[in-house]
């Protein structure tokens, strides 16, 4: 990342350099500093705080999650927690989160994830945690209902069910490509994983797919 994209947030989000500043552990005079040189690089060790300030930005209704300098941002900003994330949820290295992903992409995933047996156990001994997302609403409950009838269906092979039992895992796992914490965000990326393995379910029972 260059300074040249502090820039660009500083523009789009109407914010000050002290207000980015204080946002990323910095002061607006080093801010200010960095606007003054656009081509050279951020310093490595501020990336993640500025990711986090931007997902922040977001939530606030600051800044839009389809903006290109969101998108350059965060493609620039991948941090140890991207690769944890892979890593947990025994993904390869090169499996390519960063960029849009079509839902075949994500049912590649998560049935990638699906078929590890470690990660189906994890699902069949945690259905307290996971019920415990229903309260989230109606349609976190039918999604998450539809997925714990898959994986507990005779009438489902094993293989079959490797999409529920990703998108479950996805839901449990700590470590998520765009973090819980992170107000609305983090639970609207779980949230789309279940709506889009309940749909490839829905279809399959139609005789679509």
């Amino acid at each position: 990342m260059q300074n040249s994209h502090v820039l660009a947030l500083l523009e789009e989000a109407r914010l000050s350099p002290e207000a980015l500043g204080a946002a990323i552990g910095v002061s607006g005079m080093t801010v200010r500093r960095w606007l003054k040189r656009p081509k050279q690089p951020v310093p490595r060790v501020y990336l993640a705080a500025i990711r986090d300030a931007c997902y922040a930005l977001i939530s606030q209704g600051r800044l839009r999650a389809e903006s290109a300098t969101v998108r350059t941002l965060l493609a620039r900003t991948l941090s140890n927690e991207y690769h944890a994330a892979l890593c947990n949820l025994g993904l390869p290295q090169g499996f390519d989160t960063r960029h849009a992903m079509s839902q075949d992409d994500v049912l590649l995933g998560l049935s990638r994830i699906g078929t590890q047996s470690q990660k189906q156990h994890d699902v069949d001994g945690n259905r307290r945690k996971i019920f415990s997302f229903k309260k989230l609403g109606r349609e976190w409950s039918q999604r998450i209902g539809a997925l714990w009838q898959v994986i507990r269906s005779k009438k489902i092979g094993r293989l079959e069910k490797a999409v529920a039992y990703g998108a479950l895992f996805y839901l449990l796992t700590p470590i998520d490509f765009i973090p819980d914490h992170i107000p609305f965000f983090g639970l609207l990326d779980d949230f789309g994983v279940l709506g889009i393995a309940a749909a490839y379910y829905s279809r399959r029972s139609h005789g679509r797919l």
